[in-house]
């Protein structure tokens, strides 16, 4: 099994953490690992996909009182993936109350080998309350695509199957906008601190 890691779209912001602002934490606009698009943020993707419970889901129907951390991935993947959902976790841990303000949600980017159950039993090993997503390999690829997160179908090459996943936490807002993206391999010591200004300035 090889890895197949997509070229990274946009630019990064790389600005070190200020001091503090107003509302007394880091600076989004200037946050490192941080892309801060409040001003411009991305439009939700239109795609329809499913919940692992069967249920239909739309990029628009996140929570309208949190903020939803956005992950595209897949449950065989040997590092990044799983390290992703770790820091999410252990971010989210540290941030102690403000952690009610977030939802997280993986969209699997292998729908044929991610059943149900097995993307429900993978996520309940970080967290039982992160939601798992599934549905047709294009419309996801599609809706990846819709928030700049280039990933590609699963292929067979040269006796490999190759599957792509997103290095990019998105933080999508109540109508599923993407107001912002941690960078790839960040550590819950760099999302932590960033959750209750994200809250504060988002919701």
């Amino acid at each position: 099994m090889r890895t197949r890691h997509p070229i990274r779209a946009l630019a990064v912001a790389t600005a070190a953490l200020v001091a503090a602002t107003a509302c007394g934490g880091p600076d989004l606009a200037e946050a490192e690992h941080y892309l801060d698009l409040s001003d411009q943020p991305m439009a939700a993707s239109g795609i329809e996909l499913a919940t692992v419970d069967g249920e239909p889901w739309g990029f628009t129907d996140v929570a309208d009182d949190r903020l939803t951390l956005l992950f595209f991935g897949y449950t065989s993947c040997p590092d990044v993936c799983p390290m992703t959902m770790a820091e999410i976790n252990v971010a989210l841990e540290q941030a102690g109350e403000d952690a009610d303000g977030f939802d997280v949600v993986m969209v699997s980017s292998d729908p044929q080998r991610d059943t149900d159950a097995q993307l429900r039993s993978w996520l309940d090993r970080f967290d039982p309350d992160f939601q798992g997503v599934r549905g047709d390999v294009d419309d996801t690829v599609q809706a990846a695509l819709d928030y700049g997160v280039p990933i590609d179908a699963p292929e067979v090459t040269e006796g490999e199957y190759l599957v792509s996943h997103g290095g990019r936490i998105l933080v999508l807002t109540p109508g599923g906008e993407a107001a912002g993206m941690f960078d790839e391999g960040v550590g819950a010591d760099d999302i932590a601190p960033l959750l209750p200004v994200l809250r504060s300035e988002l919701l």
